[in-house]
């Protein structure tokens, strides 16, 4: 990941997992930097100690509602571009979810908009 103009941001288990799995989709789209994308989402599988690639999906029907339940968290460190890049993820990851899941992602993106700056609203 980029060091440079970092910015952090309190980040909570399913949070992260949600941020990997836009980045993921995204990224089989074709609709990201495969190195960039890649760089993130390993750094937070680094910080959660994520050892798996499962969507929130199939997390969530694994394990219910006590997947949005886990409130434990990590600080992490983005730069601006990488925050663009996860918020425009996220963004157009919102636009595909599940209504139970809609709203969880929606917060996400709108921190990372706020923290950071950026303004990429639901495509």
């Amino acid at each position: 990941m980029s060091h440079s103009n970092n910015e952090s941001l309190e980040l909570t288990r399913p949070e992260a997992r949600v941020v990997i799995s836009a980045l993921s989709e995204q990224q089989a789209r074709g609709g990201t930097s495969d190195e960039q994308a890649s760089n993130v989402r390993e750094h937070l599988k680094e910080e959660f100690d994520f050892e798996e690639d499962e969507s929130t999906d199939v997390l969530f029907e694994q394990y219910g509602e006590g997947f949005f339940e886990d409130t434990s968290s990590e600080i992490v460190a983005f730069s601006e571009r990488e925050a663009e890049m996860v918020a425009t993820a996220l963004s157009r990851f919102e636009n595909d979810a599940h209504d139970e899941n809609r709203e969880t992602i929606r917060d996400v993106r709108s921190r990372f908009e706020n923290e950071f700056g950026v303004t990429v609203g639901a495509s």
